[in-house]
């Protein structure tokens, strides 16, 4: 019975028993035959497994495999990386260092020692290791720094049919890979654009303003995503095209800006920025909005951006729904030209992989078309709290809710500063504030905020459904935390008023609401941080129709597209790798793709030929071409390789790796790889003993005297049993009968049999000298028989060097001393593997000395 059912037995009878106190042990000692308590149960196996394309990158991601990796070097880092990518091991990571892991997590949950499991795997072979590198290379992205080296003072972000990547990728890669080794491959990442940088002369004049719904694809963007494995991306679901980007299924920390062309505001009197935002799968607040009036072009790093972040709102229980993000009031830029930016960062190891969809960004004058529909607002402006509920809850009178003048601008504000003890104050909205449905915009609540002389945080932010008069008896809830309050400075004021934030009330449409500033201060503890309120406002808005100005936009910059390019490091400098090649972006499209990848559904083994065949229409027969690609595959886009060869007319796919079979052995609660294999014939006459009888018999069959296989009574031939060494595969049994080999079958053969007349003499000692001469006979003769059968059952299996590969096969003899009825394996007989599929007989014992064939007792 297999441990895992025994427990489950077990576990079955502790809640069977448990009520009436009965001990499990008692219970099986007493209806269980042969129940030992203190006996460890047990499940030894001997199992095969096929290696899945899954399990490679299992081994891959392995904790304990990568901390071997890691020990060994970053050449073993990579290789080891390139078996999930490849879906094959290799010499740099072969199965022998990496399997053992893999096993111990699926399999010693309840596989004791002993066991042994066989598994079947794809080993890269010499021709292919190439492909094996070329697949685990890594993928380096030109910067904003290399292009500023080709471009100088020109703000391109891209190379040229003049400045074409191959003039400037020594450089590049040199300086990237100081240590590069030969033999070094890399895959380089870069913006290409058949279109020089200002073709028509002099600068390119820059927009007036946006007006982008993506229907023109992100040509009017600029994408710098660094050494990020992610990018921005056109998203077409349901019709609608948006810029999307995550760091779902991700490796490392990405941080991916898109772009706007410079965008010239001096002629606009109130510019304004809006946007739409769609958010899937949130688990972190990802995205940030910036605006600067320096950048270069090219270096985002190297540039001042201002954020704007908190005049939008990013809500991430929307689940999927489309809303305008909010409007923000550009007028401070009105006299500049700006780049608007929507920054990216996440990174899959932490879990922040919300994913982000813009559309219908906007920016300039009269060009947004969204309605902002003011539910509650307060400028304060009147010079009055009419709106307000005002609420003294300790303190004095002047350290209450005040309204301010600072600059011609009102103001309401509240401070403990100068007060003897403790100071709360509540500044409540007076009028009930409806919520509208979803579908009639999306409703947010902002504020604009001022601190002076921070020194400890006092103002909440709190909002109740069941307000009436009376902030003590309502059910308040505290949303401070979805707005940025600064803590700064100490001494002295802001220099202006900041947005704190739009808060989003989703969740409370068609819901009644009050809002309230909460300030909590202690003039005797120091708590005493100033707090300035303005432009209080409640606003639901709603997208009316965006017109594209995006081919507009587009000429006025260079159309981009990215590629790749495969280098490798010859020892001295940096070149295209020859006879290879990797599939672009833009190749998929051409093929039919919707996205720049193969996948299950859109599979390489069928597009690869015919791309090859039109990219390279003049190949000659027997041309070799490596050729790297991405592939999707759970959840995640990898880097893969496949070798082919051209016959005149087609591109073939070269086989690249060997099937193997690996047998690995559990000993002392470890895996290890043991090609020594111990095959347990039982005399159970199973399908499976059977095969090595019949094995047996077939070759004696093909290559003994008809004799050895013709029934001594009726003179038929044998089929299933062979009496040149005793195979039969009925019986799964060694015959080794003194009595009947030599007698009725070796003696037809017309062999000499007197050796072993005396087997049955009074003279012990002539008797033991026939059963030796025997013995020692049929073993030989067995040798050869199984040796042969085992490499017609093992074919495959191949020498592996410095190791010693035996195969143990363990039968029962059937002799005049050891009975039919046995029932047991009794003898085991060595084999070695001296070439693929040959083995050499080295030696035969008893499994146990009752089975000993020449001990004494057997001729007393």
């Amino acid at each position: 019975m297999n441990k895992h059912i025994v427990k489950y037995l077990l576990a079955l009878a502790t809640i069977a028993f448990v009520g009436g106190g009965c001990n499990v042990d008692d219970y099986n000692e007493e209806y269980l035959d042969g129940f030992n308590p203190d006996k460890e149960i047990t499940d030894v196996q001997v199992l095969k497994y096929t290696m899945t394309d899954a399990d490679y990158a299992s081994v891959a991601s392995n904790a304990t495999n990568k901390a071997i990796a890691e020990a060994a070097g970053p050449d073993a880092v990579a290789a080891l990386a390139a078996v999930g990518t490849a879906k094959c091991f290799s010499e740099a990571a072969s199965a022998t260092t990496y399997l053992p892991a893999f096993l111990a997590a699926g399999y010693d949950s309840y596989l004791s020692n002993g066991s042994t499991v066989t598994v079947t795997y794809k080993n890269a072979t010499d021709l292919a290791e190439e492909v094996v590198k070329l697949a685990a290379a890594e993928t380096y992205t030109v910067s904003g720094a290399d292009y500023q080296s080709v471009w100088g003072e020109t703000p391109a972000n891209y190379f040229t049919p003049e400045k074409p990547l191959a003039g400037y990728a020594n450089k590049i890669l040199t300086g990237a890979y100081p240590d590069a080794e030969a033999g070094a491959i890399k895959v380089v990442a870069y913006n290409y654009s058949a279109s020089e940088p200002n073709t028509g002369g002099g600068e390119t004049p820059a927009a007036t303003s946006i007006d982008e719904t993506f229907d023109g694809g992100l040509n009017a963007w600029q994408i710098v995503k660094g050494s990020s494995t992610s990018t921005w991306t056109l998203d077409d679901y349901n019709g609608v095209k948006s810029a999307k980007c995550s760091a779902f299924n991700t490796t490392g920390p990405q941080d991916l800006w898109l772009i706007s062309e410079k965008v010239n505001l001096t002629l606009a009197d109130n510019p304004q920025l809006a946007f739409d935002v769609k958010i899937s799968y949130w688990t972190h607040d990802g995205l940030s909005v910036l605006v600067s009036t320096d950048y270069n072009g090219v270096t985002p790093e190297e540039a001042t951006w201002i954020d704007l972040t908190n005049n939008f709102t990013f809500d991430g229980s929307t689940s999927g729904k489309w809303y305008t993000a909010g409007i923000c009031d550009m007028s401070a830029y009105k006299a500049e030209s700006v780049y608007v930016a929507f920054r990216y960062q996440g990174n899959a190891a932490d879990n922040k992989t919300t994913t982000y969809y813009i559309d219908n960004i906007q920016l300039g004058q009269d060009v947004v078309t969204v309605t902002d529909n003011d539910l509650f607002e307060e400028t304060f402006d009147a010079d009055n709290f009419d709106k307000w509920q005002l609420v003294k809850a300790a303190g004095e009178d002047n350290k209450q809710w005040a309204i301010k003048k600072y600059s011609e601008n009102l103001y309401a504000q509240v401070s403990a500063n100068g007060a003897a003890g403790a100071v709360e104050s509540w500044l409540v909205s007076k009028d009930p504030i409806t919520v509208p449905a979803f579908d009639d915009g999306m409703t947010t609540f902002g504020f604009d905020i001022k601190i002076g002389y921070w020194n400890a945080n006092c103002l909440s932010i709190l909002i109740s459904e069941d307000y009436t008069d009376d902030v003590t008896t309502a059910t308040w809830t505290d949303i401070t935390g979805n707005f940025t309050i600064p803590e700064e400075p100490a001494s002295g004021y802001g220099n202006d008023f900041e947005p704190a934030g739009r808060f989003s009330l989703y969740k409370y449409a068609g819901k009644t609401l009050h809002f309230a500033f909460k300030y909590v201060g202690d003039g005797a503890n120091r708590k005493t941080t100033t707090y300035q309120l303005d432009n209080i406002k409640v606003s639901s808005m709603k997208r009316g129709v965006a017109v594209s100005a995006a081919a507009a936009l587009g000429q006025t910059r260079a159309v981009t597209q990215e590629q790749y390019a495969v280098y490798t490091f010859n020892g001295t400098s940096w070149a295209t790798a020859e006879a290879t090649t990797i599939v672009n972006p833009e190749d998929y499209a051409q093929m039919g793709a919707t996205n720049p990848n193969f996948s299950s559904s859109f599979s390489q083994d069928t597009y690869l030929p015919l791309y090859l065949k039109y990219k390279f229409p003049y190949a000659m027969p027997e041309d070799v071409m490596d050729v790297a690609y991405h592939f999707y595959a759970s959840g995640s886009t990898v880097l893969q390789a496949d070798r082919y060869t051209f016959d005149g007319s087609n591109w073939s796919k070269n086989l690249t790796y060997e099937t193997l079979d690996g047998p690995f052995k559990k000993v002392s609660g470890k895996w290890n790889f043991d090609p020594s294999m111990t095959l347990v014939v039982a005399p159970d006459r199973s399908a499976y003993s059977k095969s090595f009888y019949q094995a047996c018999v077939d070759w004696v069959l093909q290559n003994k005297d008809a004799a050895y296989t013709t029934d001594n009574r009726s003179g038929s031939r044998l089929t299933d049993s062979e009496y040149y060494s005793g195979c039969a595969a009925s019986y799964t049994n060694l015959n080794w009968r003194i009595n009947t080999l030599p007698k009725y079958y070796w003696s037809e053969a017309g062999e000499d049999i007197s050796a072993y007349d005396n087997w049955g003499s009074d003279d012990k000692e002539a008797a033991r000298a026939s059963y030796q001469a025997f013995y020692d006979e049929v073993e030989k003769r067995f040798g050869e028989v199984m040796s042969a059968a085992l490499g017609t059952l093992y074919p495959d299996v191949k020498m592996i060097s410095g190791i010693d590969v035996i195969y143990t096969v363990q039968m029962m003899l059937y002799t005049q001393h050891i009975g039919s009825g046995t029932g047991k394996v009794t003898h085991a007989f060595e084999f070695k593997l001296v070439d693929t599929g040959k083995f050499e007989y080295v030696r035969m014992y008893a499994l146990s000395p009752e089975y000993e064939l020449m001990k004494d007792a057997n001729f007393e």
